[in-house]
């Protein structure tokens, strides 16, 4: 079977891995109903939490994992060793060294944490279709298709640090080209022939869709005032003398309700989770007063070594 993990792949399945390490010292015991996937002395990994984990990857590596049976092979593995090190590392007593204590305790908190959010903060709030709805009227122009255009150019390149006789050579090889197009040569097959952009070139110059505050100034000026089909003199840009044409253009259009329907729930939810966490947190900081010592953080800021 053809290995096609990823370099990006085989780093996942390392951070799920670790994840699974911390689990297991809490997961060691399966209920009746629960299929054993694994066992590792005490430790039990379910096909329940096996099938979790792996849901929680991103979808790339989640199809990943459902079309190749070698990949849940290895991602198995690597928890059977990384659970067989981690017992060996605690008979040792590695556990108990108190900057590896530190080390566990923040990933312990970390786990805690995240579930906390889950059951405390995500699963409470809900979004309903009138708020969206009443969110969309008040904020319509944040949904709007702006007016676009489609052009395509032809760059005669100059060096911003050029003098101007390289200048006054760019200009009119420039206005030499434009005067070719006005006897109707091909602009595209001009655009190949002389453009010194190498993205576009090869495309007869095409520089798709743009809306307003994509491209320079003096560019985007001139594209937007042509009416389509129509070709512009040289325009000097700090990348030296464009010919634009101007091919077709998009008037702004408001998106409907039904197209950000989702994108506005996902907002709404994200600022409702934001304002229960603070009020979440302030109450927490009430309970267990916080203390920072702000002049030695300073002291470390800028000095690499105090992070060693």
């Amino acid at each position: 079977m053809t290995n096609f993990i990823t370099k990006n792949h085989k780093q996942l399945i390392i951070a799920l891995s670790a994840l699974f390490f911390a689990i297991a010292f809490s997961c060691g015991i399966a209920t009746a109903k629960e299929e054993v996937l694994a066992k590792v002395g005490s430790h039990v990994l379910t096909m329940k939490r096996f099938q979790e984990q792996i849901r929680s990857l991103p979808p790339q590596l989640q199809m990943a994992m459902g079309q190749n049976p070698q990949l849940r092979e290895q991602l198995l593995e690597r928890w059977v060793n990384v659970t067989l090190l981690g017992e060996k590392a605690k008979n040792m007593g590695l556990d108990k060294d108190p900057e590896i204590s530190a080390k566990i305790e923040d990933i312990k908190n970390s786990i805690l944490a995240q579930e906390l959010l889950k059951k405390e903060i995500k699963a409470k709030v809900k979004v309903t279709d009138d708020e969206i709805k009443e969110y969309y009227e008040k904020n319509k122009a944040k949904f709007k298709d702006p007016e676009q255009v489609r052009a395509r150019h032809i760059l005669i390149k100059v060096d911003p640090q050029a003098d101007n006789k390289k200048w006054k050579e760019a200009e009119k090889k420039a206005k030499e080209i434009k005067k070719r197009l006005e006897k109707g040569e091909d602009f595209a097959k001009l655009a190949k022939e002389f453009s010194d952009d190498p993205g576009t070139k090869n495309k007869g110059g095409d520089l798709g869709f743009f809306a307003k505050g994509r491209m320079v100034p003096e560019f985007e000026a001139a594209a937007f005032a042509l009416k389509p089909g129509q070709i512009s003199e040289p325009v000097k840009t700090v990348y030296g003398y464009h010919i634009i044409q101007t091919m077709e253009k998009k008037s702004a259009k408001q998106k409907e309700l039904k197209d950000v329907k989702e994108q506005i729930r996902q907002m709404i939810q994200r600022e409702k989770e934001r304002k229960l966490m603070e009020n979440m947190l302030t109450e927490l900081k009430k309970k267990h007063p916080v203390t920072i010592n702000k002049e030695l953080l300073n002291k470390a800021q800028g000095n690499p070594h105090n992070f060693r």
